[in-house]
């Protein structure tokens, strides 16, 4: 069994895996969840996860129990996903190089998996369809799978609901867009199996000018084929991220994007719509300017008085409130390419580097008609050169009483670890979480993982070894 080691640290519980009992052959790792048996953690040799994947069980308190690969010949795994019960694994078969059939597959608390149960097959090696994608509502029974596919012009939109392990097919009236002309964005389903997403359509996707491109609100509902189709942008404005969100609390699905003007890159304003999910009223839509004093806590006030907007800010979190209004954590992210020339008997040679660069967190706080409560600023600057930002970003715990920021203050050895928690009415507080002098330590956000209402396991480099923290509110 594996060593534990456990510490309270103010308001929280720290549980630490044992480094050692990790499987080390792998380079890419997920936490995908956790049900009623323990901890699953994904793993493969690299993100494809093709012809195989494997998987790591831990019990509630991060002792490593198992450890199996689970084989897939021909195949590629989509989505996996941990249920109440089990884990469900959707995968794509191929065949001679062309997509054959989408199955999936029940993995048990043993670990053994059920044979492959087909979803659909694709007998037409020649049709023209988008990538496949699965949503699943709050309660992890009903997954909506669902693809576009191209035919006279039109891109008729594929749907496969599946519920207690019972497949049934859907059509929606086609949406008047050529699937080349097609970019989707977000996408969810609410509870009843409903189908919400956010598109951009363009005949000319490589143009900078705004009135070339059209982003759109689509929902569907599967029990009538009812739909609707909303545009959401101005002729003059430019859609840079958007993100969607199901309030459970209310049955409605929240929309939140950044736009701007100038270029797809600026951040002047924000976007926000509310939809009721019995009947896709619009219960509000509304696009509004950032506070100038927002864009001059994040840029200085020379260059706010300069009229300068905020830009490159992208949406990571769209959190629903039980007011109806939402709450939006946004991370300005971007990448840049720096060259240098040195020589080599007097002949120059040239190198290029690719730098990663994770700055400021908006955290701002809507009502339920889209207008701002309250924002806050969280200063930070993460740099990293080629390693693809592996260190960079933050991780977002969400519980009753509080949200949690979380990221590395430093990307190096010598880091700390800083956590911001903020309650309902933007009151804030800062604490360094895990300090560099004892444990050297850095978190990986791309890969963990809110398991429970109250807690999250984390993925964590510690003085150059693998491990995991589970972090108990």
């Amino acid at each position: 069994m594996a060593f534990l080691a456990s510490q309270n640290c103010f308001s929280q519980q720290i549980l630490w895996a044992n480094k050692n009992n990790l499987d080390k052959k792998t380079d890419f790792t997920k936490v995908i969840g956790q049900n009623k048996f323990g901890v699953y953690v994904l793993k493969h040799r690299n993100s494809s996860f093709r012809r195989y994947f494997l998987l790591e069980y831990f019990d509630k308190r991060m002792n490593l129990l198992k450890s199996k690969t689970f084989k897939i010949p021909n195949s590629e795994l989509e989505k996996i996903v941990v249920t109440p019960n089990n884990i469900i694994a959707f995968s794509k078969e191929y065949s001679k190089g062309n997509l054959s059939r989408l199955f999936y597959q029940i993995i048990d608390s043993n670990f053994t998996a059920s044979e492959a149960h087909t979803i659909v097959n694709f007998d037409n090696p020649d049709i023209e369809m988008s990538d496949i994608r699965i949503e699943y509502n709050s309660t992890k029974n009903k997954f909506l799978i669902w693809y576009l596919s191209s035919e006279d012009g039109k891109s008729n939109l594929n749907s496969f609901l599946l519920h207690n392990r019972k497949i049934s097919k859907n059509f929606t009236p086609a949406i008047n867009c050529k699937l080349e002309n097609f970019f989707i964005g977000d996408a969810l389903i609410d509870d009843t199996g409903n189908l919400y997403l956010i598109y951009s359509k363009s005949e000319k996707f490589k143009s900078k000018l705004a009135i070339d491109f059209e982003h759109r609100l689509y929902a569907f509902n599967l029990s009538n084929n009812s739909n609707i189709d909303i545009k959401i942008n101005e002729d003059n404005t430019f859609l840079s991220a958007y993100k969607l969100s199901y309030n459970k609390a209310y049955s409605e699905v929240l929309a939140f994007g950044l736009n701007g003007v100038s270029d797809e890159d600026e951040n002047k304003g924000y976007f926000s719509i509310r939809i009721k999910c019995s009947n896709f009223n619009v219960l509000s839509k509304i696009n509004k300017d950032f506070d100038r004093k927002l864009v001059s806590q994040v840029l200085g006030l020379k260059n706010e008085q300069k009229g300068e907007q905020l830009n490159k800010f992208k949406i990571k979190k769209i959190i629903p409130k039980l007011d109806g209004g939402m709450l939006a954590i946004c991370e300005r992210m971007f990448i840049t390419t720096q060259s240098d020339v040195f020589y080599v008997n007097g002949i120059p040679q040239s190198t290029y580097a690719r730098i990663f660069n994770n700055d400021e967190v908006l955290v701002l706080d809507l009502d339920s008609n889209g207008n701002p409560n309250w924002f806050d600023i969280v200063n930070k600057n993460q740099s990293s050169i080629n390693d693809g930002g592996y260190y960079n970003g933050i991780v977002i715990m969400v519980n009753d009483a509080e949200i949690n920021i979380l990221y590395n203050d430093r990307l190096s050895a010598n880091a700390d670890i800083i956590q911001v928690s903020y309650k309902a009415n933007g009151e804030h507080s800062k604490k360094i979480l895990l300090n560099n002098d004892q444990y050297y330590a850095l978190l990986i956000p791309s890969e963990y993982n809110q398991v429970t209402a109250n807690s999250i396991v984390l993925p964590i480099n510690q003085n150059r070894d693998f491990t995991f923290i589970k972090l108990l509110y």
